[in-house]
C-alpha cells in the first residue's frame, strides 16, 4: 500500500475530531434549563389488577350422556330448539320394553290407589251404617220395653194416638226408602250406593214393623201369652242393641288393621315398581335436565351409544359467565366474591366488557405443575352473540 495513505488517514481523523471538539464548546446554542413539573400527589394512584385467561359458559349449562349403551333408535328434538326439564331428547333400542314396563307399574299403583280409597271408603260406609243399626236396635228396645209395660197396665188413648201417628210417619219413611233403593236392586251386591240403600230400607222396615207391633199391644188386650212373647221381644231387642253396639265400637278405628296394613304395602310397593321403571327407561332415554336450549345432539338413528360419552348440551343462555383457567394460588388468596373485573374476547377484538367476581374455588387443580384455582366471573354480553366455549382473559380490580 502507498505510504503516503497510511500517513494521511490518522490525520484526517484527528482534525474531524478537534473540529467537533470545537463547535461543541464556542458555536452550538446553549442548552435549555428543564422546567420543574409539580406533582397533584407524592404517590400517584393506580389499580391493582389480577389477570387470567378464561371460557365463556352460560351460568346454568349441562353437558349429558347416555347412562347405559345401546342403539339410537330416535332423535327427538334439533339443535337449536327450546326444551323442557325432563323432555326425551333421544331414545336407545331398549326404551319401548322400558315404556311397556313403566305403563304397567302406573297401571298397578293406579289399582292399588283405588283399591286403598275403598277400603277407607267403605269403612266409612260400615261405620254409617253401623250408627244406623245401633240407633234402630235402640228404638226397638224402647218400643219393646213400653209393649211390657203397656200389657201390664190399661193403655191411654193418649198413647195409643201416638203410637198410632209412629206407624204412619215410619209407613212414609219405609216407602221413601223403598223408592230410593229401588233403581239400584238390580246393581251388584257389591255395589257400594246398593248396599247403602239397602241398609237404610231394612232398618226402615223393622222400625215401621215394631210401631205396627206397639201398636197393636196397645190396642188389645193382654193375656199371659202376649206378655210372655213381650218379654221375649225384650229380651231379643236388647241382644241385638248389644251386639250392634259392639259393631260400632269396631268400626270406630276405621279399616280393619290387617287389610289397612295390607292396602298400605301394595301401595306402597306400586309406587316403588314406577320408581324402578322410570329410572329403568331413564337409562334408555337421554332427558333434559332442566328446562333451556339444546346446543348439541351428536347421536343418529341406528348410530350405537357408549355410557358417559357426552353427546348432548343444555344451557339457560339469558345469563353468562367466564371461568378462568389459569389463575394462580397466589392471586386467588388476593380475592373476595363482589369484586369488579373488565373482560375481552378474542372472537369480539375491541369489545370491553363489565363483570363481577361471583365465585371462587375451593378445590385446586395442578395445571403442569402450578396450582389454580377456578374463579367465576359473571358479565352481561348485550347483544354481542357469545358463545360457550370462547376464550376470554380478564382483569379483576383488587383496589387502588
Amino acid at each position: 500500500m502507498n505510504k503516503k495513505w497510511m500517513i494521511g488517514i490518522p490525520v484526517v481523523l484527528l482534525l474531524a475530531v478537534l473540529g467537533v471538539a470545537g463547535y461543541n464548546q464556542f458555536l452550538a446554542p446553549e442548552a435549555a434549563t428543564p422546567t420543574p413539573v409539580t406533582s397533584q400527589s407524592s404517590s400517584p394512584a393506580f389499580a391493582l389488577l389480577v389477570s387470567a385467561e378464561g371460557r365463556v359458559q352460560p351460568a346454568r349449562g349441562a353437558q349429558m350422556a347416555f347412562s347405559a349403551g345401546g342403539q339410537i333408535t330416535e332423535v327427538l328434538a334439533e339443535v337449536g330448539q327450546t326444551v323442557q326439564a325432563g323432555q326425551p331428547l333421544a331414545r336407545l333400542d331398549g326404551s319401548a320394553a322400558a315404556r311397556a314396563a313403566l305403563a304397567a307399574a302406573e297401571l298397578e299403583l293406579e289399582a292399588a290407589q283405588q283399591a286403598y280409597d275403598n277400603l277407607l271408603e267403605n269403612a266409612d260406609l260400615a261405620r254409617a251404617a253401623a250408627e244406623q243399626a245401633a240407633a234402630a236396635a235402640a228404638i226397638a228396645v224402647r218400643d219393646a220395653e213400653r209393649r211390657v209395660t203397656n200389657l201390664g197396665s190399661p193403655s191411654k188413648q193418649t198413647e195409643i194416638d201416638k203410637a198410632n201417628s209412629n206407624v204412619v210417619l215410619l209407613r212414609d219413611r219405609l216407602e221413601k226408602a223403598q223408592d230410593d233403593f229401588e233403581p239400584y236392586a238390580d246393581k251388584p251386591e257389591d255395589n257400594l250406593t246398593r248396599a247403602g240403600l239397602q241398609q237404610k230400607l231394612a232398618a226402615a222396615q223393622q222400625a215401621y214393623d215394631d210401631a205396627v207391633r206397639l201398636l197393636n199391644n196397645l190396642q188389645g188386650s193382654a193375656d199371659e201369652l202376649d206378655v210372655a212373647q213381650a218379654e221375649a221381644d225384650l229380651a231379643a231387642a236388647r241382644a241385638r242393641l248389644a251386639l250392634a253396639e259392639d259393631d260400632l265400637a269396631a268400626t270406630a278405628d276405621g279399616p280393619e288393621p290387617d287389610a289397612l296394613a295390607l292396602a298400605e304395602a301394595r301401595l306402597n310397593a306400586a309406587r316403588a315398581q314406577v320408581a324402578a321403571a322410570d329410572e329403568a327407561l331413564g337409562r334408555q332415554e337421554l332427558r333434559a335436565p332442566f328446562a333451556g336450549t339444546l346446543l348439541r345432539l351428536d347421536v343418529e338413528v341406528g348410530e350405537f351409544v357408549s355410557p358417559g360419552l357426552p353427546v348432548a348440551a343444555v344451557a339457560e343462555l339469558a345469563a353468562w359467565e367466564v371461568e378462568t383457567t389459569d389463575l394462580a394460588e397466589a392471586d386467588a388468596a388476593l380475592l373476595t366474591v363482589g369484586l369488579p373485573a373488565t373482560l375481552t374476547l378474542d372472537a369480539f377484538p375491541g369489545l370491553i366488557f363489565e363483570g363481577t367476581v361471583v365465585e371462587i374455588g375451593l378445590l385446586g387443580q395442578d395445571v403442569r405443575g402450578q396450582i389454580t384455582y377456578p374463579v367465576t366471573i359473571a358479565f352481561d354480553p348485550g347483544d354481542t352473540p357469545v358463545r360457550w366455549g370462547m376464550t376470554a382473559f380478564v382483569d379483576i380490580e383488587l383496589g387502588e
